[in-house]
């Protein structure tokens, strides 16, 4: 009799082990289930991720140059000429250093738009929407450079931005 309640019992713990390694087995393929969910939703969702940064991003670059005169590597962009400042004085601007802010157009029409998407890569590029501030943007190049460049520290702020929006989805 001893030997059969021992057998008995074995085949109860090798069912209950079957059991516990069948619900291991089934939370498992959810979680690959629930992990290619969100690698589905990542990929669907990244064009308007990258935008989201870009705008950031775009912020940035305005308000340094808009607050601090900058360009990209923490330089004073170059002077007015004295016509300007004299102009720009007449109007009661400010003169103190460089900010292309008179009307405020120009920095309204600035902003990022994605130019390519697909096979897991988004691109996005941050432009003046009009002629009109292509125009300034372009004639500032020799004198001032690239005043869309973003400096390192912006591009680092962007990154982490967008590593977050990431971790967020991951529930990390």
């Amino acid at each position: 009799m001893w030997a059969y309640l021992n057998l008995t019992l074995k085949a109860r713990r090798l069912t209950v082990a079957n059991q516990i390694s069948q619900r291991r087995s089934m939370a498992f393929e959810a979680e690959i289930q629930r992990i290619q969910q969100i690698k589905a939703d990542l990929l669907r969702t990244q064009g308007q991720r990258v935008l989201a940064v870009a705008f950031d991003l775009s912020a940035l670059i305005k308000l340094r140059i808009q607050t601090r005169g900058e360009n990209s590597q923490k330089q004073s962009l170059p002077y007015y000429t004295p016509f300007t400042v004299k102009s720009r004085k007449a109007k009661g601007y400010q003169v103190g250093y460089v900010d292309y802010t008179q009307t405020g157009q120009l920095w309204a029409s600035v902003g990022p738009r994605l130019i390519s998407e697909g096979g897991g890569k988004v691109s996005a590029v941050i432009e003046s929407r009009n002629e009109r501030g292509k125009g300034i943007l372009d004639k500032a190049v020799p004198k001032r450079g690239n005043l869309l460049l973003a400096s390192d520290e912006e591009l680092k702020i962007a990154q982490d931005a967008y590593t977050e929006s990431i971790t967020r989805i991951l529930n990390i």
